[in-house]
């Protein structure tokens, strides 16, 4: 299964797709988020994002933000900064 993942910077979008699975380095350490996940809001720390899509893997390094998992499954990063890696 899949779901929705936005990842937005001040800059603007940097990714808006449909994936399996996104990892990130929460402030409490890292956690991965599957479809069907609770609904959750938590700060995250600067590192690195990992999203998986098929057999595929992105990276993406981040800075600060927060990840929200909404009632709809689909998941929300708003991040001071990302880049691909």
């Amino acid at each position: 299964m899949s779901f929705q993942l936005s990842i937005i910077t001040p800059s603007g979008k940097i990714l808006e797709d449909t994936v399996d699975s996104v990892s990130a380095p929460g402030l409490e350490g890292g956690f991965e988020v599957y479809s069907g996940h609770a609904a959750m809001l938590t700060a995250l720390k600067d590192g690195k994002v990992k999203v998986r899509k098929g057999g595929s893997e992105q990276i993406f390094t981040t800075a600060s933000g927060i990840l929200e998992v909404g009632p709809d499954h689909n998941v929300l990063l708003l991040l001071d900064a990302a880049s691909a890696s």
